[in-house]
């Protein structure tokens, strides 16, 4: 089965605890701190067999990156603006 931006997005919000709502954090650097964000990272890297340099690291700062960066990473094409 092919992965889908749905996919990505569901298991990033499955990895933001968070008690707002996750569409309007999509966006929103402010939706993890630092450590939070690296962890999520390691979490996407392992569940969809993807690698992100230490650069591609410092360039998730919201969850609409990391869906962004995977959906690169795995050759989809990412027109997103939103989940």
């Amino acid at each position: 089965m092919k992965t889908t931006r749905d996919d990505i997005v569901q298991f990033i919000r499955m990895q933001v605890e968070t008690s707002d709502d996750f569409d309007h954090l999509f966006d929103d650097p402010e939706t993890w701190t630092s450590f939070g964000r690296i962890e999520v990272a390691l979490a996407v890297e392992e569940h969809f067999d993807v690698q992100f340099s230490p650069e591609e690291l410092t360039d998730l700062r919201s969850p609409k990156d990391v869906v962004i960066a995977v959906e690169k990473a795995l050759g989809i094409s990412s027109e997103i603006e939103g989940p």
